[in-house]
Order: structure tokens, then C-alpha cells, then sequence
């Protein structure tokens, strides 16, 4: 028996098929019935603890093998890290307290991820998608959320929801620097062709920074 994984996503398509009849087959067979191999023990650093849990009440009883494979499913997924940028340029040279600080990622980054894992005549989809930008400032302010993947800064003037106004200089510090974080939030859908779906999450990919802010000078004219 064959199992494959279907993946696309961010523009990349693989497929997985079973091991060679040698190394074993991709399934056991246990009463008849083929059972999907449990998830690896390893604990992902992105995903945690999350599984994705099926109504055990179906009346079909594939509610077990339609769980292992949505969960394989999910551990297959690779979501990428933020790469954030800001304006003004907080990572690379500095921001200035009391202004306006846009962060976001490339739209391009901002697009959903599909799996397909087909176990014998079971299919499940999963789809992931962005949600949510964060920035973990640093400087004990609360943590910003907005949706989507933020606005690139173009026009002076305009506004964004992903923006954060430092109350205060980063340079007090030991680094000279407030350590935060830009993650990214997704979900997870899935669904089957046994009639049984859900949704699954948060599942929250972080990226640490390193922001250095900065007073403002005045300029003193003769």
C-alpha cells in the first residue's frame, strides 16, 4: 500500500512517496486494516505540543487513520521565519524614540502552505494560512498584532497598523539594544474525504531582533 504526501506551498511542489517493497512497507497491517505510522517522538520547536484532534465518534471508524494522517500532515509542514524589516531602519542602524516605527514582511513570504496525505482511501487537506504579524518590542510595551503581512513604508505621511512608537531610548542598556521579537501567526484547516474537518492552532513562528533606538538631535541653527 502506497502513502503520499503532497505538498504546495509558497511556489514549491514536493511529493513523497513509500519506501521500496526492501526497506518495508509505508503502512503495517494489523486485522486487515492499514494503520499509519505513528509521529515521529521529536518534539518540533515550531509546533510545540499542537495536534490535531478527530471525533472519535465516527460513524465510518476512519476517525483514527483520518488523525494520524492529518497529523503527519501537520508535522510535514515547513513554515518559514519572518524576515522583517523596518522603516526606519530599527535592525540596521537605528529608529528614533517618539515616531512611527513601521515593521512588515514581503508579501511574497505571505501566502498560504497545502499538504495532501493520502493513507489508502483516506485523503486529508491541510491548508495554512497567515494571519497575524506581531512585534515583541523589547522595551516592555505590550505586544502590536495586526493583520496581514504589514505595509512596506512608501509615502511619508501615511500610516500603519503595524507600527510601534518607542517611548524610550535603547541605548540605557548593556547592548544598546531592546531585544524583541517579530513572529507570525497561522492556522490550519483541514479536511477530509471522510466528511470530517477542523481548524487547528495558533501556530506561531518567532524571528528575534535586535532594535536599536535612539533620541533625537536637535539641530541648532547660528
Amino acid at each position: 500500500m502506497k502513502f503520499i504526501i503532497l505538498g504546495l506551498g509558497l511556489g514549491l511542489l514536493s511529493l513523497a512517496t513509500a519506501p521500496a517493497a526492501s526497506a518495508g512497507p509505508a503502512f503495517s497491517l494489523r486485522g486487515g486494516s492499514s494503520t499509519l505510522p505513528e509521529r515521529p517522538p521529536a518534539r518540533d520547536p515550531v509546533l510545540g505540543d499542537l495536534r490535531i484532534e478527530v471525533d472519535s465518534r465516527d460513524p465510518a471508524h476512519k476517525a483514527e487513520r483520518v488523525g494520524k494522517a492529518a497529523n503527519l500532515g501537520l508535522s510535514s509542514l515547513s513554515f518559514p521565519r519572518p524576515v522583517p524589516l523596518f522603516a526606519p531602519p530599527a535592525q540596521r542602524v537605528r529608529t528614533l524614540v517618539g515616531i512611527d516605527t513601521w515593521f512588515w514582511v514581503p508579501p511574497a513570504s505571505w501566502r498560504p502552505i497545502v499538504r495532501v496525505v493520502a493513507a489508502g482511501s483516506v485523503v486529508v487537506t491541510l491548508v495554512a494560512t497567515p494571519v497575524t504579524l506581531q512585534l515583541v518590542p523589547g522595551d516592555g510595551s505590550p505586544l502590536v498584532s495586526c493583520p496581514g503581512p504589514g505595509l512596506p513604508w512608501l509615502v511619508p505621511g501615511t500610516r500603519s497598523l503595524c507600527s510601534h512608537v518607542f517611548q524610550r531610548a535603547s541605548t540605557a542598556g548593556l547592548t544598546g539594544r531592546f531585544r524583541g521579537t517579530v513572529q507570525t501567526v497561522w492556522t490550519v484547516r483541514w479536511t477530509s474525504n471522510t466528511g470530517l474537518s477542523g481548524v487547528t492552532g495558533p501556530v506561531i513562528v518567532p524571528t528575534p531582533v535586535s532594535l536599536r533606538v535612539v533620541e533625537a538631535q536637535p539641530v541648532l541653527g547660528r
